[in-house]
């Protein structure tokens, strides 16, 4: 079974969601293995809930929160390669995703509609999700990876639910190619302060190769440094971790392949970082080489 849950509208008569913001949260099983979200059904959120813990072999649950540009057809594939990269990885946690209103198209005015979008409805993924899984099970150990705007989207959730809401928090959280301001994540800034308070320990996935983030650093975020491209420097809290990761993606990824798309969303075709997403989700160190910079970066 595949699990996600959705702040798409969704359209009774077809059996569909749309790209449109959703006032409530709907909670959806597809027994498929088509992404088609048509052949699955909605279902209670405590159904839902305890049906993503009767997934999970280690009493682990990852929520993957998308990015910009990105539909929920192609949502549930990543979703897909996520739960199959762990699983290659010997990784027994269960992978579910939260579904937020992206309209999957990569122009600078559908950009500017996500981020409005995934600011509107990031509350929605801390409480329709990381809360209902908890409070199912309490002794779950409940880990956050969230790719690109995703990352923003984190960051706003968990800002806006109150200091003291312990279940609202994560065991490990993951940024991947974040598309967040530098500056909001050094120690000390309000990004950082609020995942200290939201997570055991975050993990920053960067790469000065990422295309991606350079454009929307320099023409769509006031020529602000990315986290997920320039890693959160100069002074990182002492519960994060940066690993770099344009060498591994030079070095893996063959140059003809090389490009805007690829350097922003390589990391789910990769062994590699599977390999060290399966350790750091169980709480180890990964398979890194420390930089003297005070940094990691994947081996290439």
């Amino acid at each position: 079974m595949r699990f996600f849950y959705s702040r798409r509208t969704f359209n009774q008569s077809d059996g569909r969601f749309s790209n449109n913001r959703a006032s409530v949260t709907r909670y959806v099983s597809l027994s498929n293995t088509t992404s088609a979200v048509t052949t699955g059904h909605l279902m209670d959120a405590q159904a839902w809930a305890q049906g993503v813990h009767a997934q999970s072999q280690n009493n682990d649950v990852v929520i993957y929160v998308h990015g910009f540009n990105t539909s929920q057809n192609t949502m549930l594939q990543r979703m897909d390669k996520i739960s199959a990269g762990l699983k290659a990885q010997n990784y027994q946690g269960a992978v579910v995703a939260f579904d937020w209103p992206s309209d999957g198209q990569p122009w600078p005015s559908a950009y500017r509609r996500d981020w409005f979008d995934a600011k509107a409805v990031a509350r929605h993924m801390v409480l329709d999700g990381i809360k209902l899984l908890r409070e199912a099970n309490p002794n779950a150990r409940i880990h956050l990876l969230a790719h690109s705007l995703g990352a923003f989207l984190a960051l706003r959730g968990f800002g806006e639910v109150g200091n003291a809401f312990f279940p609202g928090q994560v065991d490990q959280a993951v940024f991947v190619a974040a598309d967040t301001d530098q500056d909001w994540m050094i120690d000390g800034a309000w990004g950082s302060l609020v995942m200290q308070q939201r997570c055991d320990r975050l993990t920053n996935y960067y790469s000065l190769e990422d295309q991606i983030l350079d454009l929307a650093g320099q023409f769509l975020n006031g020529n602000t440094l990315r986290s997920g491209r320039h890693g959160i420097r100069p002074d990182p809290a002492p519960t994060f971790a940066d690993v770099s990761c344009g060498d591994r993606y030079l070095s893996e990824v063959p140059s003809h392949q090389q490009g805007p798309i690829s350097s922003h969303s390589w990391y789910f075709d990769s062994s590699r970082f599977y390999q060290d997403l399966a350790s750091t989700f169980s709480g180890g160190a990964g398979v890194r080489q420390n930089l003297s910079n005070g940094d990691q970066r994947l081996t290439p």
